[in-house]
């Protein structure tokens, strides 16, 4: 619809209704932050087995692909089968997905169960017998605390009681705890099934948005979405698989430092910290403090040995390790990693935490392509070294790539002729 007969006056116009409704979209955001989030829970909670399978199928396509290459290079050289090709690249992809959750199961879930009973006789027969004579020998020599203590202990049972009053209701929560996993798992179940259908039919499903979209949307707009959801692709599957590798090796050497060390809990810790490095910056901490109460509680003088020790491995894993692996993949400094990760992490909590970093880095990129094209349409220098000098005349580059500020001082410099050589040779 045109308002106006001048072109330039509808385009302003278009402009300003899109900035209306980005600054109300920003303002509602902001302030009703809560509201929007309870909406997205309750959309998340329907389409939940969608975005299961929409997450699988990216995990699986990978696999998929590299297998349909495969069998083109080595199997159907001659004569293409494109649809067997695809059906053995979705089974192929769905026995490895199987066969890694089984692995994770098989690994964590024994480990954990081993670990229980050692938990419960560090705590029983050795944490609290030293708490307790620590305890007595503090209360014994210090009669003012011993009192103290007395009056909290028959506060305690008062407020055991009043917990034990009110045991029904914690019941119940724990019972919709119980209800939602169940649910969770059965959501998975349901995504993995969705997660075949949409590899199966990826070609047809990739066929039909792009239709979408070049229908919906001009032709800059539309290369540009093109370009943004590729490089989002990339930029995803690259970290994540990356940090997944990362995450393996780092777990190994803690089972091999544990070992060689001999403390406690070696397989359980190591899966802690294995899985917890996926976290970019925070892992590290997140997986060393339960792992350090373990340890404390098998053998507390080997608890400070411990944290140095993953420290070192951190260290190790920062600073060499994962530079190898990932390499410039990101590309964010660390302080827009830490930023991503805070944002992210506060809006959507530990997915957000992983998957904030790619996701700010192509954001980030997109920004500063932007910025770059409009440096150069203004004929500035897009170089950050050029900003950073202090006290320069910024102005716009010549055609050398000199700011035109140094190309009227060099012009000058040349205008006046060959200075003398006024110094003294030896």
């Amino acid at each position: 619809m045109k308002l106006f007969s001048n072109k330039k006056y509808n385009v302003i116009l278009r402009y300003v209704i899109v900035a209306v409704i980005i600054t109300l979209l920003l303002v509602t955001a902001l302030f009703r932050w809560d509201t929007i989030k309870n909406i997205f829970s309750v959309i998340i909670k329907i389409f939940e087995p969608i975005i299961w399978g929409a997450v699988i199928a990216f995990i699986m396509n990978p696999i998929m692909m590299g297998t349909e290459n495969f069998l083109g290079k080595y199997i159907f050289r001659k004569k293409p089968h494109p649809k067997i090709a695809r059906a053995i690249g979705v089974a192929a992809a769905a026995l490895v997905f199987i066969a890694v959750i089984l692995a994770i199961i098989l690994a964590v879930i024994p480990e954990i169960m081993s670990s229980i009973p050692g938990i419960y006789s560090g705590i029983t027969n050795d944490l609290i017998p030293k708490v307790q004579t620590w305890a007595k020998t503090i209360l014994d020599d210090n009669p003012s605390v011993q009192q103290a203590v007395m009056n909290g202990l028959s506060d305690l049972g008062l407020s055991l009681q009043n917990l034990l009053s009110a045991l029904g209701p914690q019941l119940t929560g724990l019972l919709n705890s119980l209800l939602d996993f169940a649910n969770s798992v059965k959501n998975f179940a349901f995504g993995f099934i969705v997660a075949i259908y949409f590899l199966a039919s990826k070609k047809t499903l990739q066929a039909q948005a792009k239709k979408l979209i070049v229908a919906c949307f001009s032709e800059d707009t539309y290369h540009w979405i093109f370009d943004f959801t590729t490089n989002t692709n990339s930029a995803l599957l690259n970290f994540i698989y990356g940090k997944v590798i990362d995450s393996i090796i780092i777990g190994i050497l803690c089972g091999i430092g544990m070992l060689v060390f001999n403390m406690p809990y070696a397989m359980l810790i190591s899966i802690i910290i294995g899985i917890t490095n996926i976290i970019p910056i925070f892992g590290p901490f997140i997986g060393a403090i339960p792992s350090a109460l373990l340890v404390l509680i098998a053998e507390p003088r080997k608890v400070i040995w411990f944290l140095l020790f993953i420290l070192a491995l951190q260290q190790l894993d920062g600073n060499i390790i994962g530079p190898k692996i990932l390499g410039s993949k990101v590309g964010l400094s660390s302080f827009w990693m830490l930023f991503s990760i805070i944002v992210f992490g506060s809006m959507f909590g530990i997915v957000g935490m992983i998957v904030g970093v790619p996701l700010f880095a192509v954001a980030y990129d997109l920004l500063s392509g932007f910025v770059k094209s409009r440096l150069e349409h203004k004929n500035m220098p897009t170089g950050d070294d050029y900003y950073s000098i202090p006290s320069i005349e910024i102005g716009p580059v010549s055609d050398g790539g000199e700011s035109v500020l140094q190309t009227e001082q060099k012009e000058n410099a040349r205008s006046e002729g060959p200075q003398p050589d006024n110094s003294r040779k030896d």
